[in-house]
């Protein structure tokens, strides 16, 4: 049996695991990303020439990057998100398409709640000032009672909303499109606009936008309940930075927790505001949701290439 010629092009993956058993009968490894770093569209182009099937994380695979692999067939995506892919593209030339939706839901949640938490406590300032022997105080926040506004009530706002009405908050949500039953106590809002006017926290899990445009703009941020935190382990695409930049620096926005931003590695303005708790898209990376992830993307691969006439 001829083995399925695939890449692996995520920029860490725990491929020893998998060495001895099914992806190695089944699977030529033609290359592996070592770069410790996310590839360029022309580094895919170059680099997955001759392969059939490839284990993905947030590369760019573009419209043109598709149409120069002639012989790709499956793309199995480390993660949730399809977005950094051309679907209509991949679709047109018969490309599979899979991902793996449920391994991150619980580390995505611990760490948006963490992010929440240390916006209210000012732990990591309070780590900083105390290296530099700088012991000032200022008070922080208790969780409990605050009203939190999660946009997007899939896997992640589902568990995010869970776990902080178990700290006592009330749960409020914008999701024109959810098909889940939620508990009778959360409230759902007919708008964005309604949802931010009155929410202490604002919590983003959703896809970007269809047209890439920001879903928190100037206008919005305008409208959000005063002094309110946002928190966004979603997609940078989702808040105008400039915007938020201002936002911060007026006071209309307490506080930000952020895990995406618009380009990555990031090293914008947003950094240098001390209200802003940042990490750099790591929120899914956990020793358990990163091991499960990997592999449900190579049983996805498996699975797709046991398809295959």
């Amino acid at each position: 049996m001829r083995k399925f010629k695939v890449a692996i092009t995520i920029r860490s993956f725990g491929l020893n695991i998998y060495e001895k058993n099914e992806f190695a009968e089944k699977f030529e490894i033609l290359y592996r990303n070592t770069t410790g770093r996310r590839l360029s569209e022309r580094e895919l182009s170059q680099v997955l020439r001759g392969v059939e099937g490839v284990i993905a994380g947030t590369e760019p695979f573009t419209k043109e990057v598709i149409e120069s692999l002639s012989d790709l067939k499956v793309i199995s995506r480390v993660g949730v998100g399809v977005d950094s892919i051309d679907l209509e593209t991949a679709r047109k030339y018969g490309i599979k398409i899979m991902n793996t939706p449920e391994a991150p839901v619980q580390a995505v949640a611990e760490h948006t709640l963490a992010l929440i938490l240390d916006l209210l406590k000012h732990i990591a300032t309070y780590n900083q000032k105390m290296r530099a022997k700088d012991y000032s105080i200022e008070p922080g926040q208790i969780l409990s009672g605050k009203q939190i506004g999660i946009v997007g009530l899939g896997r992640i706002g589902y568990r995010v909303a869970m776990l902080l009405a178990a700290f006592g908050c009330k749960i409020n949500y914008y999701d024109p499109w959810v098909k889940i039953r939620v508990p009778d106590e959360w409230q759902s809002d007919s708008t964005l606009d309604q949802l931010l006017m009155k929410s202490d926290i604002v919590s983003l899990h959703l896809p970007p936008q269809e047209n890439g445009k920001p879903l928190l703009d100037e206008i919005s941020l305008k409208l959000i309940k005063k002094g309110a935190i946002i928190i966004n382990t979603a997609r940078g695409s989702l808040i105008d930075e400039e915007s938020l930049c201002k936002a911060l620096l007026s006071g209309q926005i307490g506080g930000a927790g952020l895990d995406v931003f618009s380009v990555d590695p990031y090293t914008g303005p947003l950094l240098k505001y001390p209200q802003v708790i940042a990490t750099p898209h790591v929120a899914s990376n956990t020793l358990e949701s990163r091991n499960q992830m990997e592999i449900e993307a190579v049983h996805n691969l498996i699975t797709a290439i046991k398809e295959e006439p």
